[in-house]
């Protein structure tokens, strides 16, 4: 049995009882059930760390230092980004649909009733306060843990499966086989639970499915880009930490129309991942054009179409 056989079937395996126990839990209801299903999900990312070192994959290997003077560019990158990414795809959803724009009904729904209180009395504005929690989300410590967490999955996909992919079925192939794969991987939760979407969105499940897919499709070609120009599991790792914890525009989305939670606003929508999804085809496409220039300089200019 090959490397990525022994990889895919041990952390699909592992992963999917373990998303199932969870699952079952949390449709138990109760603070406990919600515990035991958060811990579940923290379990699951480091499964692909465990199943990379079951295949045999060499992790001395996949570049444990961050090389900041070499591959700061890339770390304001993987740090940044997110964050623009969600900021534009929020605007075009919001555009869409004008009337899930709703801040005072959000913060109702989000704000204890003490924390709200004092935030109507001091009159300020939402923008302050949306401005203040995205820079909570960008400099506060939760980065760190979230970033280890996102480490643990990291080092399996983007470490190891990745690689595997490209060296058996071409770098444009790998990744998209890649990319949904890893969505794959988070299918009896979205099935079971509603993770992500609910379970009342339009198109549900079937749609939730495919569309995650297209989420995880392009966030894998803008981490396997950070992995393979920086040299670092780092960046990847970081950039994954914080899509996880960077900052929602459900903060300001009215809950009349959940259904509408497969468009966004969030990234993982099939409106608010159009940023990420673009930056995506444009690193496929200006990849194999830098492919192609390089094959025309070796071979002097001859095609090799027909």
């Amino acid at each position: 049995m090959s490397k990525l056989k022994k990889y895919l079937l041990f952390t699909f395996i592992v992963a999917w009882i373990v998303e199932c126990f969870g699952s079952y839990e949390k449709l138990q209801g109760g603070r406990a059930g919600r515990e035991f299903f958060d811990n579940s999900l923290a379990l699951c990312m480091m499964i692909p760390t465990l199943g990379a070192l079951l295949a045999g994959a060499d992790m001395k290997e996949m570049g444990w230092r961050l090389k900041l003077s070499k591959n700061w560019k890339y770390l304001l990158l993987a740090w940044l980004a997110q964050t623009v990414f969600q900021f534009i795809g929020a605007l075009f959803y919001y555009i869409v649909f004008p009337d899930d724009f709703a801040p005072a009904e959000a913060f109702r729904r989000f704000m204890d009733a003490e924390d709200l209180k004092i935030f109507q009395e001091k009159g300020s504005p939402y923008a302050a306060f949306i401005v203040d929690v995205m820079i909570d989300s960008l400099t506060s410590f939760g980065i760190v843990i979230a970033t280890i967490h996102a480490l643990g999955e990291e080092i399996g996909w983007r470490g190891f499966m990745y690689p595997e992919l490209k060296t058996n079925y071409g770098r444009t192939k790998g990744l998209l086989i890649g990319g949904v794969i890893h969505g794959a991987w988070h299918f009896p939760v979205m099935i079971i639970v509603g993770y992500e979407y609910g379970k009342n969105y339009i198109g549900a499940p079937v749609l939730g499915l495919v569309v995650f897919c297209m989420f995880t499709v392009s966030m894998g070609i803008v981490s396997d880009l950070l992995y393979t120009r920086s040299g670092s599991i780092w960046l990847p790792a970081i950039f994954h930490a914080m899509i996880n914890s960077s900052i929602s525009p459900e903060i300001v989305k009215g809950d009349g129309h959940p259904e509408r939670s497969i468009f966004g606003p969030s990234d993982i929508g099939i409106i608010g991942m159009l940023p990420m999804a673009a930056c995506a085809a444009f690193l496929v496409w200006y990849q194999y054009k830098c492919e192609q220039m390089e094959l025309d300089e070796l071979f002097g200019g001859d095609s090799f179409s027909g």
